[in-house]
């Protein structure tokens, strides 16, 4: 979500430029109207921000990190502990969207550029790494070769005239590019051997985030949201086209028709909220319905050349596949001669997207500068085209953790999430109201959990065999763009039929994206290199810092094991619910306790929090503080300011108003919101801040909710629910 966010800034500059400054370009209902739209509104709620932020200074969590919305002074703790301690943070950027974890991203990025660039560390993986690094940083030779080696591909597409020709060109054995479909390596059984998932390859969003903002939906809101964000990332197929050639105009109706053709298809692919909205167990019957043999994947989806396509990508030969079926035959009845135009585009969309950091950035560089945008940064632009999936991202995370890291923050990280298991299995154990079958369901997951951190099960993949072609052999940074591809692509091949890796999610999302992250399909917690950055952990960090910052974290994602869509799978990955029938009314009924107090939240004045929304980050939130808090306990004179300071920091936010309508549908509650209601839910804290009734962080002992352990009672049920859709109807949930 982060990546697509920041993709998001830089489209909204350009758009309201680009598109919105014309009077003969689109209508208001375009990007730049919407977007112009915000801007002004942005302009009229900054003018009274002053005096609603002291209308609001003795509670100003609701809205302190909404850029122009900080109280004129510091709240006290016990009123506002997140802006209490983000205070100086949210000062210094206003105006500015920004997150002090994507801040320090920064730090990965120039520890490894100064290994790259000292010739006294040397080692097979770094001289490739250097031949691809300096080509990409020769930006004189980029601007020189423009467009000269991609433009065969783009011209094959446009000699396409039927779908049966567009197939062929897939199909083609020089044809390096794979636009529609996303085939990966996986494990459906941690104990058996890898087979091959398939997803959209959409290219206005990721996989991740895409079937969200294609979706329809009942809240106004919510959809105002969504069509904002489609809008925005038009721009950027938009940008591609015309540096391809086209005309702006008409690129920008080439992006439009782009997005409402994987809109077609794209809508039926599940997004993270989706579960949370139908019945307990619909996760787990979509995940025995998915899985097919080729012959079945083909038959599903006749129309598009699935199975050249695989053979292509190298992934024709796994016993299983693993792809959402209602989404493939949405995407197979889209496949059709009716819409060659448009497929033809979205094909030269994609691959002008995925090439875009190993080609000559001058031209969006002209555009940029028009706007007072700085020029191409030649080592910046070296470093990213390095940090992609399919070039240098391992390496780059491989090497950030042996030269900046070291082992003691592998071990103590380790420790930290063994230590955290631990705990969750003592809380597991004293919960009243879960059954002994449900028990030893969720201990067995717990008991099974793969600890992926800071690299992955298994070891990165080995690149000894990789020899890319230096310029003063005649290789290219294209060229050897390709190369890499195919030797990641090799690689995960070379997985298929092995037995199960729990880390295969490591060779699909980069490693150096700052995240973590717990994966259901292997029952694995994922602590990738790019997440471990000062704000997380530190060396020199006490007990209490590194609970509040990598503690907090790794305890929220455990909980994701056994959390409303995470309950659904078993300790191996596979469908079989870890609730019994007569626990799962008891658990979606106080995960619904914790919704309805979500949604009694302001975002800002007048807009509340969706609770059914945010719940399932919300409980993982909630559990992993009380786990944290726990560990917190057996440690003698316990600093629980220093935990409470860290803990806040590390989500330290600022949003801006024209994009505030996207956060505000996330999954996750505002980082102000979660920090604060953490807190609140424990008598910790408030002996740690002296906070008694009548202050803003107060929050009544009857009031507080515990999911897990002694202090999760059970629930009296006035009527028998297993969804969250029931409980909206009889006016529960919400």
């Amino acid at each position: 979500m982060k990546e697509v966010l920041a993709a998001v800034a830089l489209a909204l500059v350009l758009v309201l430029s680009l598109v919105g400054c014309d009077a003969a370009g689109p209508s208001a209902g375009s990007s730049g109207g919407a977007a112009s739209s915000s801007a002004s509104a942005s302009s009229s709620a900054s003018a009274s921000s002053s005096a609603k932020a002291k209308e609001l200074a003795g509670k100003p969590w609701v809205t302190s990190l909404l850029s122009g919305n900080l109280p004129d002074e510091r709240p006290e703790a016990k009123d506002d502990l997140y802006t209490y301690y983000c205070y100086d943070y949210i000062a210094s950027h206003q105006g500015n969207d920004a997150m002090l974890l994507d801040d320090t991203t920064v730090e990965l990025r120039e520890a490894n550029t100064a290994v790259i660039k000292d010739s006294s560390k040397t080692s097979h993986e770094l001289e490739q790494l250097r031949i691809f690094y300096n080509q990409a940083a020769d930006l004189d030779a980029l601007k020189k070769s423009g467009l000269s080696e991609i433009q065969p591909y783009l011209d094959r597409i446009d000699a396409v005239a039927s779908i049966g020709e567009m197939n062929a060109l897939l199909s083609a054995e020089d044809f390096p590019f794979c636009p529609f479909i996303v085939p990966y390596v996986s494990a459906d059984d941690t104990r058996a051997n890898n087979i091959v998932a398939i997803e959209p390859n959409f290219v206005l969003f990721d996989i991740a985030t895409g079937a969200e903002y294609y979706q329809d939906g009942d809240d106004p809101q919510v959809q105002e949201a969504r069509v904002f964000m489609v809008e925005l990332m038009e721009t950027l197929p938009m940008l591609d086209l015309s540096a391809a050639g086209m005309d702006q105009y008409e690129a920008y109706g080439a992006a439009t028709d782009i997005a409402d053709f994987e809109k077609a298809h794209g809508r039926f692919a599940t997004g993270d909220a989706t579960y949370l909205k139908r019945d307990f167990g619909a996760l787990a019957e979509d995940v025995r319905e998915d899985a097919f043999t080729l012959d079945e994947l083909c038959a599903l989806c006749p129309n598009f050349p699935m199975r050249e396509t695989l053979q292509n990508c190298g992934k024709a030969g796994s016993e299983t596949y693993v792809v959402e079926h209602k989404w493939l035959e949405a995407f197979n009845a889209c496949w059709t001669e009716e819409n060659l135009d448009v497929i033809k585009l979205a094909a030269k969309a994609k691959i002008l997207g995925e090439t875009r950091p190993f080609r000559d950035p001058s031209a969006m560089d002209g555009l940029l500068m028009l706007f007072g945008q700085p020029p191409t940064d030649p080592d910046e632009f070296a470093y990213a085209a390095c940090d992609e999936l399919d070039t240098f991202s391992q390496v780059l995370a491989k090497t950030y953790v042996e030269e900046t890291l070291g082992q003691d923050a592998k071990d103590r990280l380790k420790s930290l999430s063994e230590d955290l298991i631990k705990t969750y299995k003592d809380s597991v154990n004293q919960t009243a109201w879960l059954g002994e079958e449900s028990k030893q369901r969720v201990l067995d997951k717990l008991d099974h959990m793969t600890l992926n951190v800071l690299e992955p099960a298994g070891g990165y993949f080995d690149y000894s065999g990789l020899e890319l072609t230096p310029s003063d052999q005649g290789g290219t940074l294209f060229s050897n763009y390709l190369k890499l591809k195919q030797y990641r692509l090799d690689c995960e091949s070379a997985m298929i039929g092995k037995p199960a890796v729990p880390a295969s999610v490591w060779f699909v999302i980069k490693p150096t994206y700052m995240n973590a992250f717990y994966d259901p399909g292997s029952n694995s917690i994922n602590i990738f290199p790019g997440f471990v950055t000062s704000v997380v952990y530190a060396d020199e960090m006490d007990d209490a810092a590194l609970l509040g910052g990598a503690g907090y974290t790794i305890g929220h994602e455990i909980s994701h094991s056994f959390d409303y869509q995470g309950a659904q799978l078993d300790a191996y990955g596979q469908p079989n619910p870890v609730l019994a029938d007569e626990d799962v009314d008891n658990f979606v009924s106080k995960s619904a306790a914790l919704a309805r107090y979500y949604s009694g939240i302001e975002m800002t004045p007048g807009m509340k929090v969706d609770g059914q929304r945010v719940v399932g980050e919300a409980a993982a939130d909630l559990c992993g503080m009380q786990a944290i808090l726990e560990l917190a306990g057996k440690v003698k004179d316990f600093d629980y300011e220093e935990f409470y300071r860290s803990a806040a920091l590390m989500w330290a936010t600022v949003l801006s108003r024209e994009l505030f309508p996207v956060y505000a549908i996330d999954v996750h509650a505002l980082s102000n919101i979660r920090v604060n209601v953490d807190a609140q839910m424990f008598q910790e804290f408030h002996d740690a801040f002296g906070v008694k009734e009548g202050d803003g962080m107060y929050l009544a002992p009857e009031d507080r909710i515990a999911i897990w352990g002694p202090e999760a009672k059970g629930v009296v049920l006035l009527y028998n629910t297993r969804s969250w859709q029931t409980l909206k109807r009889k006016g529960s949930a919400l």
